[in-house]
């Protein structure tokens, strides 16, 4: 049995190709493209169909694939709006979560519903122009005649099982950022639904995580290298898969995408909803399991804002051997958020801002304090969604850097492991992919297949810097200059 893991990057298109004990045979990749002007970000969903038919064959060729039955396991983003008329082709160009033309339907959305009642249904605690609700409403008022035209609302990954199995399919894990889906009811909001201007006809079935959607249609086997057969796996989305592929599918482990954009995800099998705990839930991976979920847009985009502006683009390594020589006395403090508002706090009016600084700093000590930063807001947000957490296992482009790495530890005080698997999301697919099909009795049985190498940070003491009082010093200021509401 072949595994084709397929990524449906915002950045990147990604296919791996894996054997049954999850060895990775062959990876190809290609650039997502957009067309963009102002805040409209849209792209062709046919294209991203023939990319990754192209991509599967790319991977073909390093592996016999003739005579293995295959499995294309499906990952990746989740808000991307597709809409199709009754034919199956696209009405418009499909609009990317990244789109933000639909800010002040999401504000109409909070006031029409009120945000406490949406986040109780959506388990989502503020409303987005990411999410297809608003889009849709946007379209209402802005395109009426698109959705008179359109018979299938779908999202990214839902028109790609289309286009391979002929029907659009939805999966659960997925359903929660659209602010069309009662997360614990386990159907479509109704009210919204109709609010949105849509009936229930033109939304997709949904299926649980990792679910067998059937034979690849004979039309699309054509295209596809030749095997014995080809079936679907509906996957789940990409942060979840990837807390299979690293072994952080466990309570007590909270994994980190430590990318552009700062996510953190934690499984919780005896979650009860708390009104006041205003975190992003969520169905995960096997039945009954919840996973929360908080994403903030100030991750990695502060350290290369202040590694472009601040240090006139000093290449990484030159910065991490630059804080690995610093002797600190005391750096002042920086709050990343650059970007605006940001889990768990939630504040409106946050910005970014240096606090405590003096003279005697310089441009290092200044980079020392974004990256503590950034470490100060993972801590938020961990012990915010699991506070009994024992671990941090951290994927991305932010864990190559030791520093950062060590900073979080240190901060957080606990281990933070990085696993040495640049394909943590897609190998999570596969694994999916595996359990449906019998080959493994769960994702606990992952650890066992061909496991990658990890290293692990472990918190250390400062000699220098009191680390308890430092985070204290960053929460007030964070509470004196943005009246946090926690």
């Amino acid at each position: 049995m072949l595994i084709y893991a397929v990524d449906l990057g915002t950045t990147n298109l990604k296919v791996v190709l894996y054997d049954e004990e999850l060895r990775r045979l062959a990876t190809a990749a290609a650039s997502v493209e957009y067309d963009r002007e102002g805040v409209r970000v849209e792209f062709d969903p046919g294209r991203i169909f023939a990319t990754v038919i192209d991509l599967v064959g790319r991977c073909a060729r390093e592996v016999d694939t003739s005579r293995q039955d295959a499995v294309i396991a499906l990952t990746g983003q989740a808000e991307s709006l597709v809409l199709t008329d009754a034919r199956g082709d696209a009405v418009r160009p499909a609009m990317s979560w990244l789109d933000d033309r639909a800010t002040a339907e999401a504000a109409e959305l909070e006031q029409h519903f009120g945000i406490d009642e949406a986040f109780a249904v959506t388990g989502e605690p503020t409303a987005s122009s990411t999410w297809p609700a608003a889009k849709l409403r946007w379209l209402l008022a802005h395109e009426p005649e698109t959705l008179d035209r359109t018979r299938t609302v779908s999202m990214i990954k839902d028109d790609l099982v289309r286009r391979l199995v002929g029907t659009p399919i939805g999966e659960v894990t997925t359903r929660g950022f659209t602010y069309l889906w009662d997360v614990r009811a386990g159907r479509y909001w109704s009210e919204m639904v109709e609010h949105c201007g849509l009936s229930p006809a033109m939304l997709p079935e949904v299926v649980p995580a990792g679910t067998d959607v059937g034979p690849v249609t004979d039309e699309v086997v054509a295209l596809l290298p030749p095997a014995a057969g080809y079936r679907v796996n509906i996957g789940a989305l990409d942060h979840f898969c990837a807390m299979a592929g690293t072994g952080s599918y466990v309570e007590g482990s909270v994994s980190e995408s430590a990318g552009t954009v700062l996510s953190v995800s934690a499984l919780q099998r005896e979650w009860r909803f708390d009104p006041a705990r205003r975190v992003s839930f969520h169905a995960g991976l096997s039945e009954g399991d919840t996973v929360l979920f908080n994403a903030s847009d100030t991750g990695g985009i502060a350290l290369e804002w202040f590694r472009t502006q601040g240090l006139g683009g000093m290449p990484y390594a030159d910065l991490e051997a630059a804080l690995a020589d610093r002797v600190l006395a005391d750096p002042p403090l920086f709050l990343p958020y650059l970007t605006g508002i940001s889990p768990p706090d939630f504040l409106p009016h946050a910005k970014g801002a240096f606090v405590d600084l003096d003279l005697s700093h310089d441009r290092i000590d200044l980079a020392y304090a974004v990256e503590e930063g950034i470490a100060h807001l993972v801590r938020r947000n961990v012990e915010y969604l699991d506070p009994a957490a024992r671990e941090v296992v951290s994927t991305g482009g932010g864990a190559a850097s030791a520093h950062l790495t060590q900073l979080k530890a240190d901060v957080c005080g606990l281990e933070v492991i990085v696993p040495d698997e640049l394909e943590a999301t897609c190998r999570g697919a596969a694994a999916l992919a595996l359990r449906a099909a019998g080959r493994i009795d769960s994702l606990d049985d992952v650890a066992a297949l061909h496991a990658p190498s990890s290293t692990t940070y472990r918190p250390r003491a400062s000699a220098v810097l009191d680390r308890a009082a430092r985070y204290d010093r960053f929460a007030s200021a964070l509470h004196r200059l943005y009246a946090t509401n926690r």
